[in-house]
């Protein structure tokens, strides 16, 4: 492995930080025009969710392969070639209102952003390890971040913008920045890959115990509210609360905001609280909130839009800001399983969500459609009861000191991104 400077292990950690504020805007860039692209494809709710359900399968297959191409050639190159084939298949999704060529474009999407994920978190792992102090949770926080300023200019563009203008100009200014930060990350003959290869010990993948797959039940079940709320909340915000298209945004963004908050704080909470006790504790609160939410808003909202309003975001800020602990802590433990490395663990978790989800969206469609719009939280609150009781169980494997380098998934709109 090649000795680097202090200087651009620096240079790294901040470029590093651009990359994830960057990924997480442009990956979530669609959330405020998702009842646009409903409309423009004219679907209804259930084909809505089986489109997004299916095409998580694009995001699926980088996990059989891409892990291979960054060990191959490095993480830098594969983050260049995904980021660029990336931003043309987000723009593309404007190209068409034809929901079978739709559903193509978007898994496409899927696909590229999926293995730009991948590289992404393999660089910065492996940036990590050769830096001396814990920079990884701060780095991944830039998701969360980017993920805000997501909803924050994708709500200012419905108001100021054509949706085809807005994303062009999104995949620019990725490409752009993402071109300057690229600059300051480790080479390929820096970034240690070549000695992760010679290290690599091949694992078939159904030769894990039982405790991963309870870990896999409960990561899903504790992260797929929020894959719900990227893929809903501005659906929710116009037909269930009415309100105004600038407005849509406006819950999710207060969602993220709660998410941020409390992923910054898990480092002092884990002092007092074990990882354990923070993601069951936050998986019920979460639960109860959306629940809660599900049932008072649209109630109000039909005398007040602005009062509704208010209900809906408070709710979900608080539930962001309750359901914060729960991935890392699940993430956390995965380092635990008996006879298992970390990354065969990661992988594995990974693959299961991604599959897992194809039924529960297009679940989640359906119901929206059978029953309304008004209950397209209340499955996913029920999820989140299940991982607090397995959080109980599974996560007491995980140590507070680990929760700052504990890292979720994260994708498009057609993935659960966290």
């Amino acid at each position: 492995m090649s000795r680097i400077s202090a200087e651009k292990l620096r240079s790294a950690q901040y470029s590093m930080l651009t990359v994830y504020i960057t990924m997480g805007h442009a990956a979530l860039s669609t959330v405020a025009w998702v009842p646009e692209f409903i409309d423009r494809l004219n679907v209804s709710f259930a084909t809505w969710g089986t489109i997004v359900g299916f095409g998580i399968i694009g995001s699926i297959a980088p996990l059989l392969f891409a892990s291979r191409l960054i060990m191959r050639f490095g993480s830098r190159p594969v983050i260049r070639a995904s980021i660029y084939a990336g931003m043309l298949m987000l723009v593309a999704l404007t190209w068409t209102n034809d929901p079978f060529l739709w559903f193509f474009i978007n898994a496409g999407f899927g696909f590229t952003m999926s293995t730009l994920g991948l590289a992404v978190n393999s660089h910065s792992v492996m940036l990590q390890k050769q830096v001396k102090s814990n920079v990884l949770g701060k780095i991944h926080a830039g998701w969360s971040a980017g993920a805000l300023l997501a909803a924050i200019t994708g709500a200012a563009s419905t108001v100021f913008l054509d949706l085809e203008f807005y994303l062009l100009l999104v995949a620019g200014v990725t490409i752009l920045v993402f071109e300057f930060a690229l600059r300051g990350l480790l080479s390929p003959e820096e970034d240690g890959h070549q000695f992760e290869k010679a290290k690599t010990t091949k694992r078939r993948f159904y030769q894990v115990p039982p405790e991963l797959w309870l870990l896999c039940i409960g990561i899903f079940t504790g992260t797929f509210a929020e894959a719900v709320l990227v893929d809903w909340s501005a659906v929710f915000a116009r037909d269930a609360l009415n309100l105004d298209i600038s407005l849509r945004s406006t819950p999710f963004a207060a969602f993220m905001i709660g998410m941020i908050i409390g992923r910054l704080s898990m480092g002092s909470l884990s002092k007092k609280f074990h990882p354990s006790e923070l993601a069951q504790y936050g998986a019920f609160g979460g639960a109860f909130l959306l629940i809660g939410n599900a049932l008072i808003s649209p109630m109000v909202a039909q005398s007040s839009a602005a009062l509704g309003l208010v209900i809906n975001a408070a709710a979900f800020f608080l539930a962001g800001l309750s359901m914060s602990a729960i991935a890392p802590s699940f993430f956390a433990a995965a380092g635990h399983v008996p006879n298992v490395n970390t990354a065969s663990a990661l992988a594995t978790i990974s693959l299961f969500n991604a599959v897992v989800s194809i039924g529960a969206k297009t679940l989640v469609g359906a119901i929206a459609e059978g029953i309304g719009i008004e209950t397209v939280f209340i499955f996913p609150a029920l999820l989140l009861v299940i991982a607090g009781f397995i959080a109980g169980k599974v996560a007491k494997n995980a140590k507070g000191s680990e929760l700052d380098t504990a890292y979720p998934a994260t994708g498009p709109m057609t993935v659960i991104s966290d």
